[in-house]
């Protein structure tokens, strides 16, 4: 499975940094990315000091090299009031390394999207390792276990996490779906956040079951972002290099705050956003929120839903618009991109379609 616009890249190097967020903000703009700006320069740093780190496709590596998925779970905003000591990542490969009984020789994002996008970086950097340009993902979701290895039949354990005051743990659990809950638990008295490291498998099995070219393709549409211009002209290089489309364009006219109870296995929070359309049919756009945008409604008829891909852009200046930081009055375009077709069979929207997240509709795809 490889994603489209996905163009040659050979390392990361800290100039990239910025072109990588930009990407990443692209295919997650979730809430809870306060720890995002002290985490982008840490890696900047460990880049200028340490040199690029390598960018390689799964298939370029031995079959039998043994990879692991990097991550961060838990809360943006514990990030940023515990920010790392530095010793996190590594301490979470290596506790990994030391449960298998095998050298991690290569890494991956758990998610090639937001703050997982760039975590990966700290330990490839500090531990001389190559990033493979891949993930299980193909965007962010909440939980460890909705990835397409998972769907692939591996392991997503055992997993091992480390926090921000020097403890580690690994959690083992007969099912994914106990190993989440299990970390989740650990992670909130770690303080909130944490290091890990999961997916153990070797380059052959993540060639078979990731999403390949995920990391090259937020570099690429990082660049069209950073790049600017008219925004009708962003979208249209932002189609050509993630496949997205246009649902409308129009002003924010009301923002639900975060008070709807959610399902206590979704570390989330619901709300509702209604976007008033600026010409076209003038249709009133509905987006439900929790961590992301699960849901997009043209004059109440089903248009998009999770596991595609919805981003907002400032429709003047062509940035994204974090969720986080939404407020009436904006006008923004609302994009789709869809997700990889892994998530479209009966097991991925199963696993992660809208009655994953409890919303009572059948994907568009499913409808049709």
């Amino acid at each position: 499975m490889t994603a489209r616009g996905a163009g040659p890249v050979r390392a990361i190097g800290a100039e990239d940094v910025p072109t990588l967020w930009a990407g990443a903000q692209f295919y997650a703009p979730a809430f809870g990315d306060d720890g995002a700006e002290g985490l982008r320069e840490w890696v900047t740093a460990l880049l200028a000091e340490h040199g690029p780190v390598p960018l390689v496709r799964a298939e370029s590596l031995p079959p039998d090299t043994r990879c692991a998925a990097l991550g961060l779970v838990g809360s943006g905003t514990a990030l940023a009031e515990l920010p790392p000591v530095g010793d996190e990542f590594t301490m979470a490969l290596s506790g990994l390394e030391r449960r298998i009984g095998q050298r991690v020789e290569a890494v991956f994002p758990l998610a090639a999207a937001a703050l997982n996008a760039l975590t990966p970086l700290v330990a490839a950097c500090l531990r001389g390792l190559p990033l493979i340009d891949s993930d299980g993902m193909g965007r962010v979701f909440p939980l460890v276990q909705y990835t397409s290895l998972h769907l692939a039949g591996l392991p997503v354990g055992p997993v091992c996490a480390a926090g921000p005051a020097g403890e580690s743990l690994t959690v083992e659990a007969a099912s994914a779906d106990r190993v989440e809950t299990m970390l989740r638990a650990q992670v909130h008295l770690m303080g909130g956040w944490a290091a890990t490291a999961s997916y153990p498998c070797a380059a052959a099995e993540l060639r078979r079951a990731g999403l390949q070219g995920t990391v090259s393709r937020l570099l690429a549409a990082g660049r069209v972002l950073l790049a600017g211009g008219p925004v009708d002209r962003v979208v249209s290089q932002l189609s050509a290099v993630t496949g997205c489309r246009s649902v409308g364009r129009g002003r924010v006219v009301e923002v639900e705050q975060l008070t709807r109870p959610m399902e206590w296995a979704q570390p989330a929070h619901a709300s509702t956003v209604l976007v008033a359309e600026s010409g076209g049919a003038g249709r009133l756009l509905q987006l439900e929120l929790q961590n992301d945008i699960l849901l997009v409604l043209a004059d109440g008829a089903l248009t998009a839903a999770v596991p595609d891909v919805i981003c907002l852009l400032d429709a003047v200046r062509g940035g994204v618009v974090g969720l986080d930081s939404l407020g009436g009055g904006e006008m923004v375009e609302v994009l789709v991109m869809p997700a990889a077709s892994v998530w479209y069979s009966p097991a991925g929207l199963a696993l992660a379609g809208p009655r994953a997240f409890g919303l009572p509709v059948e994907h568009p795809r499913v409808a049709r």
